[in-house]
């Protein structure tokens, strides 16, 4: 376990990080999910839909989650960020007593809302609070996935063009089991979809991650997500529909070297119900041209008091040079 210093300034760079990429892509009044936790007494909710922190870099996800909750008028908060983080990043540093500490903050948190359930974006979060935390029995949590099947009535799906969607999604679990047969129920369900379904990889982790990446090589890592590609472009796909939004983030830029989409699925689904927001970490991925995404985050950037060159600095390193 690293000494106490060098974890705060691991925990501020990281949190830094995802508070300026959220900052580069939305402004403070656009903004109606919870970044910090209310003072006082808070408003009754049935739904607590619990975003994570690293959702946050891909701001046009969260948008779309939003607008599909408001489209099943379910009574709900919408919470994410530093200030609800789950724990996880203390667990895997080793620090143990960190990580129960801040997972009970933060299901205290929910409590305040007094919800019937707790849906979880953020697969590292379910993990976290299910598998290593096992508070099942402290308060009712599932996927967003699962919701939304279950809810799924709810929903005016509209016809959209023909398309031929393959789902990149992770296996080897129960609970990752369930998220991606979930995925590919909505998937199924939208009208002009043809889901391809080319299964899963159980190398690719609980979901894609750096650490994943790292430990596996950054060569075979990218050599075997190629390959998936290509499998899904042989069964004839032209969208590769992520599962996570860790999976986009790492997936995206392939959209680049192959005859497909690659789109969160949440996207699609939004699609036919009317909803749409463009993928700004994708199209920034693509462009690795750090002047013109700072001139066109500018706006947010200064919104959100963000100093330009600690932008400049972020969007150099997040989004380099292609």
């Amino acid at each position: 376990m690293a000494d106490a210093k060098t974890d705060r300034s691991f925990y501020r760079n990281y949190y830094r990080e995802i508070d300026v990429l959220h900052g580069l892509q939305s402004a403070p009044e656009e903004r109606d999910w919870l970044l910090t936790t209310p003072k006082g007494d808070v408003k009754q909710s049935d739904i607590v839909l619990y975003l994570g922190c690293n959702v946050m870099r891909t701001t046009h996800l969260v948008r779309t989650v939003m607008d599909v909750f408001k489209l099943l008028d379910v009574n709900f908060a919408a919470v994410g960020g530093a200030a609800y983080c789950c724990g996880i990043q203390h667990h895997q540093r080793g620090d143990e007593a960190s990580a129960k500490s801040v997972a009970a903050t933060t299901a205290a948190n929910f409590r305040r809302f007094q919800p019937e359930q707790v849906v979880m974006w953020c697969p590292s979060c379910i993990f976290f609070y299910d598998d290593i935390m096992d508070m099942r029995e402290d308060f009712a949590f599932q996927h967003v996935t699962e919701y939304l099947v279950q809810n799924l009535d709810k929903l005016d799906l509209k016809p959209q063009p023909e398309t031929t969607v393959s789902l990149h999604y992770h296996a080897g679990r129960p609970q990752s089991d369930a998220e991606a047969q979930s995925a590919l129920t909505l998937l199924r369900a939208l009208p002009g979809v043809t889901v391809r379904d080319i299964g899963g990889d159980e190398r690719f982790g609980r979901h894609c991650t750096p650490a994943v990446r790292q430990q596996m090589g950054p060569e075979a890592w990218d050599e075997m997500s190629n390959q998936w590609v290509q499998k899904a472009v042989d069964a004839g796909a032209d969208t590769y529909a992520t599962l996570y939004h860790g999976c986009q983030r790492h997936m995206c830029s392939l959209e680049a070297d192959y005859p497909v989409r690659v789109e969160h699925y949440l996207t699609l689904v939004g699609r036919a119900l009317g909803i749409e927001y463009e993928d700004q970490y994708k199209k920034h991925t693509l462009s690795g041209n750090t002047d013109a995404i700072l001139a066109e985050t500018a706006p947010c950037a200064v919104a959100n008091s963000i100093p330009l060159e600690e932008a400049r600095e972020v969007i150099g390193r997040v989004f380099p040079t292609r």
